[in-house]
């Protein structure tokens, strides 16, 4: 059995106090997940203080990581600052692609730094030339990292892609990438999420504003638990 990822992405949300009573709330419905499914949460980065990482039964990521090492560079996050700390680090989603005018190279860059860092990286791309790119910056990136396939169309719109859709593009991805691990994100929801999950390329699904609630990120996770 294949092991499925559920990432959940906080973006720009949540004072420390919601960031609390998240965590507070997750802790208390949360049941033993099987083994096959693995949970990634990734809250903004001065939340991840607020995480028992001893005692956590998730793991942690970032949602961006510097394309630098330690040093200058105000208001990055450096890799070595955040090792031990997460497991992963979100690199180029398509809201910092799209505001902040993120390139590919950069994306590469921090993907690059992530793995000198010893945490996981997982590289949003949108269509296949990111990820033809991605692999000229990192020829063997599928033994690395994880890909998270999130079309425009289906990003905030409430608007998923179907699945049979998603899967063909997982397929198209590994095709260019190699065996890597494929997660889906767009407008992914506890009603929906199996039958991405179900689909024999998809590895998991990246999951935006129904990680923000706490129970009903449980839900989605049950949801993929349970097929």
């Amino acid at each position: 059995m294949k092991k499925l990822y559920v990432l959940g992405n906080w973006k720009s949300n949540k004072n420390e106090e919601e960031a609390a009573t998240w965590i507070r709330t997750y802790l208390q419905h949360i049941s033993e997940l099987p083994q096959t499914v693995k949970v990634i949460i990734c809250p903004a980065y001065h939340h991840l203080s607020l995480f028992d990482l001893k005692t956590f039964p998730s793991s942690l990521g970032v949602q961006d990581i510097s394309a630098y090492d330690s040093g200058a560079y105000t208001g990055e996050i450096a890799g070595s600052m955040v090792k031990g700390t997460v497991q992963y680090a979100m690199i180029g989603h398509s809201e910092r692609r799209k505001y902040l005018l993120e390139t590919d190279e950069q994306v590469g860059q921090k993907a690059k730094k992530a793995i000198e860092n010893d945490i996981i990286p997982v590289v949003c791309i949108s269509d296949m030339e990111q990820a033809k790119k991605l692999t000229g910056f990192i020829s063997d990136y599928a033994g690395k990292g994880l890909i998270l396939y999130e079309p425009l169309t289906a990003i905030g719109s409430g608007q998923a892609e179907t699945p049979e859709s998603a899967n063909a593009a997982a397929k198209e991805i590994m095709d260019i990438v190699g065996p890597v691990e494929v997660l889906y994100g767009g407008s992914v929801v506890p009603e929906n999420v199996s039958g991405f999950t179900s689909k024999l390329y998809i590895s998991g699904v990246g999951v935006g504003g129904a990680s923000l609630d706490a129970e009903k990120f449980i839900q989605v996770i049950s949801s993929v638990a349970v097929g």
